[in-house]
């Protein structure tokens, strides 16, 4: 049991500052692993699991310092405020994304555990416009995400704690030629969506991470953990990379249930490259018609604080559910703020 709880923080990059729905499905992807990993006494060497993830945006930040949509909004040529590279004729105000992963995992050896993923992703975001026609809108997109293959290594065990290491690809299985209705004009209203509404990041990427356990009644964990990326996509860009700090603390509230509570630090870079089929060369000041078509207003430094719980239904059976909420934001920005996110796990060795 020590060993799970070691496990379960390992691959926790969460990079919440504005995220794509590939990075929230990949932060998915390692959170579930290590939910899978084989306790002992199974009598299976299979564990399947099924993990729904959401997090929520709404309002900016530029930096530390909170921004209102009326301040990010360029009214237009006929209004009293100047265009500038900071404001924009297009406004996303509401961003809820959410994923679905199914795992399955398999038992090597003592010291080896091996998982493939695949996630289901769900983005919704609303926007307010300075564009005719354009005042309020939605848009969605929906489906099949980047598929990933894990492994773990359980490479020092003793009195003194445990040390694991865990490193996998993710592959580009997801779209990143999602299209939409927006202001743009085209002749068919199908325009290529911006990076926060595409499904993979459309590289190989490669997620690793080394974590340490002190375990027994009250157990107390810290990791590293990164997101490497490969190569440039079809679109020639690629997304930032992910770096984390992570630290946790679980105890024994009785045998069936262990609250636990976590801090993480966590930095991601900006967009590499520019997807060339989202500016519009006709604006004034600035090509990008909203912030989230701009790759240099991604990425960002943020602590969040988690709390959460861990049930063992029964034998071979856990539920996991996990709420957070980020402490302190320094963003590249103006960009969308991150406001909550929501973890529901359940696992079972087959």
């Amino acid at each position: 049991m020590k060993y799970i709880q070691l496990m379960l923080i390992i691959f926790s990059a969460n990079c919440f500052a504005q995220s794509t729905p590939s990075e929230m499905a990949e932060m998915s992807l390692q959170e579930l692993f290590f939910e899978n990993i084989y306790e002992v006494g199974a009598t299976s060497p299979w564990t399947l699991a099924a993990q729904f993830k959401a997090v929520g945006f709404q309002g900016y930040l530029d930096g530390t310092r909170p921004v209102g949509n009326d301040e990010v909004l360029w009214d237009g040529p006929m209004g009293v405020e100047p265009r500038t590279a900071q404001n924009f004729p297009v406004v996303p105000t509401v961003i809820t994304q959410n994923a679905t992963v199914l795992s399955l995992g398999y038992k090597l050896s003592s010291q080896w555990q091996g998982s493939i993923s695949v996630p289901y992703i769900n983005q919704e975001t609303d926007h307010i416009s300075s564009v005719p026609g354009y005042s309020n809108f939605k848009i969605k997109t929906s489906g099949i995400g980047d598929v990933a293959a894990v492994a773990l290594y359980r490479w020092y065990s003793s009195n003194e704690g445990v040390w694991g290491f865990s490193f996998g690809v993710s592959l580009p299985t997801g779209s990143i030629d999602e299209e939409g209705d927006t202001p743009r004009p085209t002749e068919d209203d199908k325009e290529q969506l911006p990076y926060t509404m595409q499904l993979g990041s459309g590289t190989y990427d490669f997620p690793f991470a080394i974590n340490y356990q002190y375990g027994g009644a009250h157990d107390i964990s810290v990791g590293l953990s990164a997101r490497i990326r490969t190569g440039t996509n079809d679109r020639d860009y690629r997304l930032g990379n992910n770096y984390s700090l992570n630290g946790r603390y679980q105890f024994d509230l009785s045998p069936r249930l262990q609250p636990f509570i976590g801090a993480d630090f966590e930095y991601s870079e900006k967009i590499h490259g520019q997807d060339d089929s989202l500016i519009m060369l006709g604006l004034p000041v600035s090509p990008y018609p909203a912030s989230i078509t701009n790759p240099k207003l991604f990425g960002g430094k943020t602590i969040h604080l988690k709390l959460g719980l861990l049930w063992r239904l029964a034998k071979d059976y856990r539920l996991t559910v996990e709420i957070g909420a980020p402490l302190y934001k320094k963003l590249n920005g103006p960009q969308p703020k991150e406001n909550w996110q929501m973890t529901i796990n359940i696992s079972s060795v087959l």
